[in-house]
């Protein structure tokens, strides 16, 4: 994936602040398991490579769209990691946010 200086100040932002080792105690407190590649509650190594596939998945949702609207944003979920990205109306990524999401409910309109 191409990523400029910008978006790669942002991933790492992101990966250097996020809490892997509370999300890790609370999948082994929930014996969240995920299936792939054995069946285990990840490793904090794992939920890393994880979360840069999540990362890089949205990035690249964002990057492929041709929406020009202001503020758009574009995610990547797998396994409780969300990674969303927001990208201003000159097509760049601003914001990037990975959440670790145990419970969510929506009803209605956005």
């Amino acid at each position: 994936m191409n990523i400029n200086k910008k978006e790669q100040e942002l991933v790492d932002e992101v990966m250097e602040n996020f809490d892997f080792v509370r999300c890790h105690q609370t999948m082994r407190m929930l014996d969240w398991r995920w299936a792939i590649p054995n069946n285990q509650v990840p490793t904090i190594e794992r939920l890393k490579t994880s979360a840069m596939n999540r990362i890089e998945g949205a990035i690249e949702n964002a990057k492929e769209s041709k929406n020009k609207n202001h503020n758009n944003y574009y995610f990547s979920y797998s396994g409780g990691l969300k990674a969303t990205v927001w990208k201003n109306r000159y097509g760049q990524i601003t914001d990037i946010q990975l959440e670790f999401i145990v419970s969510d409910w929506h009803a209605g309109e956005d």
